[in-house]
């Protein structure tokens, strides 16, 4: 059964698509175009708050997946029901919060090829 892809999750996709395009082209031209080498540590941070907000906006997804019957027995159905739901709502929500950290992650991993793994091949072939 497959499942369908909703208006958005295409459109947060494309938002992942010109924040990857964007995010990575700035790494790299500010530096080019002016004297400045805080890159990394811009995007290092921006990056760290990103995922801290996102684990504690989500409550560090202990209800993730979670069913009435893993809950405290001191719980009531209803404040069960109630957390699970939150739950969902708070993980829906943030989901545009993935769409700048996961572009942030691919400019590390595409520096790191830039700076190691190129030089690498650079190395064998020359």
């Amino acid at each position: 059964m497959k499942k369908e892809i909703t208006s958005e999750t295409k459109k947060l996709l494309i938002y992942l698509l010109i924040n990857s395009v964007i995010l990575i082209v700035l790494y790299y031209w500010i530096p080019s175009m002016v004297d400045f080498g805080y890159m990394p540590a811009i995007y290092l941070v921006a990056g760290v708050g990103l995922t801290l907000y996102y684990v504690i906006y989500n409550r560090g997804f202990v209800a993730k997946n979670a069913t009435p019957e893993m809950l405290p027995n001191h719980m009531s159905p209803i404040e069960k029901q109630k957390l699970i739901e939150d739950a969902k709502l708070r993980e829906h929500k943030s989901r545009w919060v993935l769409t700048l950290l996961v572009p942030i992650i691919l400019t590390f991993l595409a520096d790191m090829v830039y700076l190691f793994i190129f030089p690498y091949f650079e190395e064998l072939f020359v």
